[in-house]
């Protein structure tokens, strides 16, 4: 016997909701997956637009041969709660995110670092991250640069703002390296000037502005990232370019040769762009097509000195969103999840 109950709550008014898709059959084509939900979001919002919606709820997407499962909200859906979903309004708000579940999607990445003199600024705390820095000790075998720079964060101590973003990089390649699918991961530096790291190809003996996560390379890459990004920082003047550091970063992705892989940006600063051209002119000249592009933007260290208007715009004309953060730990683990997770938001345009 069923019973039924009347519903007497208030329905809650959904402010984000981040799905999760996955093939319905094991012979489904999984390639850009996310970037293809993107792009027929609507037959989506046909299917459930204006539907009561609840904690868990599946459904199959028949257009993309995927099922579709609510993995979270805000506000959360709990217990018995229900809420009626409204895309548009969604649109207006934070927006609603897409990303796979049970398999994974292989994306280029370009990360982008503020080397600019503030970042010398030791003000950020070394705390429960132990494991962490076991793992890339662990990775970097007998490299003596790279287990010295490791053995910098002592639990308890600050570390400077650079010396974090250093160790984010690594772990970001770390967990490239570990997914096994030799993906391409470019980094930039910026202050004044922008400068990308290079890296030997051991097979064509050429360089290259990208490091290629494969077990082979992988100790060969730590090393020059541990060391560079301090040293570029020990160069750094007073002035911020992250229009300039963009354009760059749109070179290497073409540079990549994987024009139908999926990317990830991420800009990491500690202040605001005082130099070059303006980010958002460069975002939108250089990156027309974002449908194969996410971009994330972190604040590290005062959230006062930060323009976080204009991170927020950054990622938000990038299909990502921003973070701020000003402690080691939140940092590493946002690296790490965005090292194995290619996901976008749907908003309202610009």
């Amino acid at each position: 016997m069923v019973e039924v109950t009347l519903y007497d709550q208030d329905m809650i008014a959904l402010e984000y909701v981040e799905f999760g898709i996955k093939p319905l059959t094991e012979d489904a084509n999984t390639e850009d997956l996310v970037t293809r939900a993107a792009d027929k979001v609507k037959s989506l919002e046909d299917i459930i637009g204006g539907r009561l919606v609840y904690p868990g709820m599946s459904f199959n997407w028949q257009e993309l041969d995927t099922k579709v499962e609510i993995l979270s909200t805000k506000p959360t859906l709990s217990g018995k709660s229900f809420a009626k979903l409204a895309f548009e309004a969604l649109r207006e708000k934070t927006g609603y995110q897409f990303k796979t579940v049970g398999i994974a999607t292989p994306f280029n990445a370009v990360l982008c670092i503020d080397t600019s003199g503030s970042m010398k600024t030791t003000d950020v705390p070394v705390q429960d991250i132990a494991h962490a820095r076991e793992g890339l000790k662990d990775l970097a075998g007998d490299s003596p640069e790279v287990q010295a720079f490791l053995n910098r964060f002592e639990e308890g101590k600050n570390v400077s703002r650079a010396e974090a973003a250093a160790m984010a990089v690594l772990l970001y390649l770390a967990e490239k390296v570990g997914r096994g699918y030799g993906e391409k991961v470019g980094v930039i530096t910026f202050e004044k000037e922008v400068s990308e790291m290079t890296f030997l190809n051991s097979d064509t003996g050429e360089v290259q502005p990208f490091v290629e996560c494969t077990g082979r390379e992988k100790a060969l890459g730590l090393q020059i990232i541990s060391t560079h990004v301090v040293d570029k920082v020990e160069e750094g003047g007073t002035l911020t370019d992250m229009g300039s550091a963009l354009a760059r970063a749109s070179d290497i992705m073409e540079e990549f040769g994987d024009p139908e892989k999926p990317t990830m940006l991420i800009m990491l600063t500690d202040g605001m762009t005082t130099s070059g051209p303006p980010p958002l002119k460069i975002l939108k000249e250089r990156f027309p097509d974002r449908s194969r592009l996410v971009i994330y933007s972190i604040g590290l260290g005062e959230r006062s000195e930060i323009d976080e208007e204009l991170m927020l715009a950054i990622a938000h004309y990038g299909n990502g969103s921003y973070r701020h953060v000003d402690n080691i730990r939140d940092l590493l683990e946002w690296y790490g999840k965005l090292a194995g997770e290619f996901a976008v938001v749907i908003r309202g345009s610009e």
